[in-house]
């Protein structure tokens, strides 16, 4: 297991838990797991009966993500070439880096709306974890 490969496993396997806990029926950071508008209001109310799928989507794309990771470092034999596993970490770690960095109205450190509960959790939490596991993913790729 390599240096770089850890922390992103750990990350990883941080979100993809929470993710599962949301789709399952948890309430534990659920006020605070989608962007808001400056009245608080989550950006996508009238999708929110979706809520749950999504989650549970998501946390097995994040699954799938550690599975790629683990094949790429060689502690995994994945069905995938090489260079398609590659490039997929490369794809996803750039999408996770723009996400962190590129400005936007609601997530990353750019965001033009600031003040509400999702901002400051997004700040200081899942922007700065956004752009770490891009960056770890992308050197991963780069790396063999």
């Amino acid at each position: 297991m390599s240096l770089i490969s850890i922390p992103a496993l750990a990350i990883i396997a941080f979100a993809a838990v929470f993710h599962f806990y949301w789709a399952l029926g948890g309430r534990v950071g659920l006020s605070v797991s989608l962007p808001q508008r400056a009245d608080a209001s989550p950006v996508m109310a009238h999708r929110f009966g979706w809520w749950r799928p999504a989650a549970g989507a998501v946390a097995l794309w994040l699954v799938a993500l550690a599975l790629l990771l683990l094949g790429h470092a060689g502690h995994l034999s994945l069905p995938l070439p090489p260079g398609l596993v590659r490039w997929a970490l490369l794809l996803v770690g750039s999408a996770f880096v723009a996400r962190a960095l590129v400005p936007n109205r609601y997530v990353g450190f750019f965001k033009s709306l600031r003040g509400t509960r999702w901002a400051r959790y997004d700040t200081r939490l899942y922007s700065p974890l956004f752009l770490l596991l891009g960056l770890l993913l992308v050197a991963q790729a780069l790396e063999r």
